[in-house]
């Protein structure tokens, strides 16, 4: 399973940074230790990919965090659906044009 782990600035003044957690089997979000232990491997692999400390993250004030399932092919089929409302949107305000059909 993976989770993503997604760290907030408290003063909204940094973008948010987020990374992926991946472990052997599925884990309850709802419990507090394992929800814990989650977001503490998604706070250690952040400061490696980013060559930060434990202090800096203290520093760039990201102190709330947020874990959700990361569902890669649900997100991919939401994705599409919401670009292809908008695409059909663009169509029928004329602002796009219907490509022309090619034959073969």
């Amino acid at each position: 399973m993976e989770y993503q782990v997604t760290l907030f600035c408290a003063t909204g003044k940094y973008k948010p940074v987020s990374c992926l957690v991946k472990r052997t089997s599925a884990c309850d979000i709802s419990d507090p230790t394992i929800k814990r232990q989650i977001l503490n491997e998604g706070m250690q692999k952040i400061c490696n990919q980013r060559r930060w400390s434990a202090r800096d993250l203290a520093t760039f004030g990201f102190k709330t965090g947020k874990i959700r399932l990361y569902d890669k092919e649900k997100l991919d089929k939401e994705a599409k659906e919401r670009y292809n409302k908008i695409k059909e949107e663009k169509y029928a305000s004329g602002e796009w044009k219907r490509p022309k059909k090619q034959m073969a």
